[in-house]
């Protein structure tokens, strides 16, 4: 398939029309770290909303991909994978502290999102996992609204969202797209300087750098 943005910046700007009901006086964005923060942040300037970031990591164990999570909240794990607690409790706290380390490392200054409507951004959505596992914390952190809300995704991995949100948000719902970044024409990973001035200035000049 072509592309359907240049980059993630590009992509910001077609996900921000479509959320631009939800400009309200309450309302913070939550970037996924790294990509969804490019995104992002072309999201909380046309809703002149709070910008803040969650890392959210893979669980994986025996070459499985079991679910994600994030530092603190409760993770997103599939059924039926047949790994035992055993198993899975290192792996899935190695997960947490790498989210943990990255959230660090990016000088991220956490703003409270309890009561207010939280719009929780990733790059794209394949099997929805990563951004289940955003929607899970911020329900925990106590959310009032849940928005989730991302360029492009795979039909099957956005309806596992919907589960975990109150509304889900895409301008590309599509059947068929293996990776995320078949949706982009730069879609190159992002160092954690470049996502960590991203959050320290999001009214900057942003190029789209991936």
């Amino acid at each position: 398939m072509p592309p359907l943005f240049a980059d993630r910046a590009a992509g910001g700007l077609v996900l921000a029309q479509a959320l631009s009901p939800h400009g309200r006086g309450d309302a913070i964005v939550v970037g996924v770290a790294r990509g969804g923060v490019a995104v992002a942040v072309a999201v909380a300037r046309a809703l002149r909303a709070p910008l803040t970031a969650v890392d959210v990591e893979r669980v994986n164990a025996l070459g499985l991909r079991l679910g994600a999570t994030t530092a603190s909240g409760p993770p997103y794990l599939t059924q039926g994978h047949g790994i035992s607690a055993d198993q899975l409790e290192p792996v899935l706290e190695r997960a947490r502290r790498a989210a943990e380390t990255l959230e660090s490392r990016l000088h991220l200054d956490a703003q409270p999102v309890a009561g207010r409507t939280v719009v929780v951004v990733d790059d794209g959505v394949i099997t929805g996992l990563t951004l289940a596992a955003a929607c899970r914390w911020a329900r925990a952190e106590g959310a009032r609204r849940l928005v989730a809300a991302t360029p492009v995704g795979r039909t099957d991995g956005l309806e596992r969202v919907r589960q975990e949100a109150d509304e889900v948000v895409c301008p590309h719902p599509l059947e068929q797209i293996v990776v995320v970044g078949q949706a982009y024409d730069s879609f190159d990973p992002l160092d954690e300087w470049y996502v960590a001035g991203l959050l320290a200035d999001p009214g900057g000049g942003v190029t789209g750098r991936g």
